[in-house]
């Protein structure tokens, strides 16, 4: 009989870099861990590292341009945005250096910003300034581009860039002028918010493409549906969602926008993780990328709303929080909401022979020893993925990079 799983099942791990940080959020925990350069943190990740080696598991990072990771002042495009970089930010060749002599983590991911910044709340691609739009473009291309170097540089296949939508939602102005608009899966795509986003994210795409920084590099999207710090995403859903990423992939020629959700910001839509999963796996929009976020599933279910003929208003969508739980903490049904986004994945990665990359980010201030937290999410999404191996009757195999 043939075996069920041609290929095993892969796991990789990932963590927000900015989350490592100490001051980012503190809860009034004046006792909370962090580190307060990026350096400081990059060395305590590969200290854990060392710990998990003997499992075959490790963490590369994510980092976000301005706040974790610093544009190069020279060049020629964004190398006036320089200003913007936090004085603890790392240059990304003292980081690729530090990486091929064993004393940081490899990078995960680059990611433009969409917080912190002046005008940062207006959006980015959304942002009603001409001249900020352009800056969003050109760091999407230049993230691309950062990707492309950095494989190339450390013998690697997998550093992609996320764009998440945080402020690029439905503006918050609508509502308080008086401006209440239908949403719905046709009427969302009729907004000017949806136009700006999916046209801003394809446009810088399709340049990166046609300048060679999407021969390998991918840009994952990570929609905020329901979530912080915007009212309400314009992928209100992770059905629009996978719809945007089809019109972005379109615009920019090829397939070069893949899904990445949180689990935190799918269940603000009533959508169950696995459920979303499941969708983007469907249209053909999945990558293997998720960030598993622990946290309570929203009260309301946005799909009937979505559907309704004519559409919803908006007023009638409540916003969801997004408490950042590490992977493992909670009561049991945030658990096995956990644990059944992990049976997903490896069933998806014994089915196509590809790694599926979880990355954790969680509000890391709670914890007075993060690296202790942290190692411990890591062993139960280890322990949860294989078990998940076991049942399906597939083996597990561990990344690290």
């Amino acid at each position: 009989m043939k075996k069920q799983y041609e290929f095993q099942a892969s796991l990789e791990l990932l963590v927000g870099g900015w989350h490592l940080l100490h001051g980012t959020i503190q809860f009034g925990n004046e006792g909370a861990g962090g580190a307060q350069t990026v350096q400081e943190s990059l060395e305590q990740v590969q200290g854990l590292n060392q710990e998990l080696k003997p499992l075959g598991i490790g963490f590369r990072v994510s980092a976000h341009w301005w706040h974790e990771l610093a544009v190069n002042s020279k060049h020629p495009i964004v190398g006036g945005s320089a200003h913007l970089n936090k004085p603890r930010c790392i240059e990304l060749p003292e980081w690729i250096e530090g990486a091929k002599s064993g004393k940081y983590p490899k990078p995960g991911r680059l990611i433009p910003p969409g917080f912190g910044t002046p005008g940062a709340d207006l959006g980015a691609f959304i942002h009603p300034d001409p001249t900020r739009r352009k800056l969003c473009h050109d760091m999407m291309v230049y993230t691309m581009e950062e990707c492309e170097n950095t494989m190339t540089a450390l013998s690697i296949d997998d550093v992609n860039g996320i764009y998440w939508t945080g402020p690029d939602g439905i503006r918050w102005q609508r509502l308080c002028n008086g401006d209440d608009p239908l949403l719905g899966y046709k009427c969302n795509q009729k907004l000017e918010e949806w136009g700006l986003v999916v046209g801003g994210v394809g446009s810088a795409l399709k340049e990166a493409r046609e300048r060679g920084f999407t021969k390998r590099a991918k840009l994952l999207i990570e929609g905020k549906p329901a979530g912080d710090p915007c009212w309400i995403d314009v992928f209100t859903d992770d059905v629009l969602c996978c719809e945007g990423i089809r019109q972005i992939n379109a615009i920019a020629g090829g397939e070069l926008a893949l899904w990445q959700s949180e689990l935190l910001h799918t269940h603000g839509s009533g959508i169950p993780f696995a459920e979303g999963m499941r969708i983007a796996i469907r249209n053909k929009v999945f990558g293997g990328h998720i960030h598993l976020n622990a946290g309570p599933v929203s009260i309301q279910k946005y799909g009937p709303m979505l559907a309704k003929r004519g559409g919803t208003r908006l007023s009638k969508f409540q916003q969801a929080t997004d408490p950042d739980f590490l992977p493992g903490e909670g009561p049991k049904e945030w658990l096995r909401h956990q644990t059944d986004a992990l049976m997903v994945g490896a069933r998806w990665s014994a089915l196509t022979g590809k790694v599926f990359r979880v990355e954790f980010d969680a509000r890391f201030s709670r914890y007075a020893d993060m690296m202790a937290r942290l190692k411990k999410s890591a062993m139960f999404t280890l322990d949860g993925f294989k078990e998940a191996c076991g049942k399906l009757g597939c083996e597990a195999k561990t990344v690290t990079v």
